[in-house]
């Protein structure tokens, strides 16, 4: 993963994030009793998703290097 892959989807998971956040306050905060429970039900899941979807593009962009070393390496041992 170079810089501007990490930045893009570090910046994704910012907003996965954030979006999160304001989905939970408009539609699910008011099904909880305790506003201290929801609130950190919340950042727990807020968290676990940007945190998954961080690693789900770092795996998948590491997947994409070793494809493209794959491929230089038998096109050079293509011309030996």
């Amino acid at each position: 993963m170079d810089f501007s892959q990490g930045w893009d989807t570090g910046f994704k998971s910012v907003l996965i994030y954030a979006g999160v956040i304001f989905f939970w306050l408009m539609a699910v905060e008011k099904h909880f009793a305790a506003q201290f429970l929801s609130v950190i039900c919340m950042n727990l899941v807020a968290l676990f998703l940007a945190i998954f979807f961080f690693l789900w593009k770092r795996g998948r962009y590491r997947a994409l290097a070793r494809a493209a070393e794959a491929e230089v390496a038998a096109i050079l041992a293509e011309d030996d």
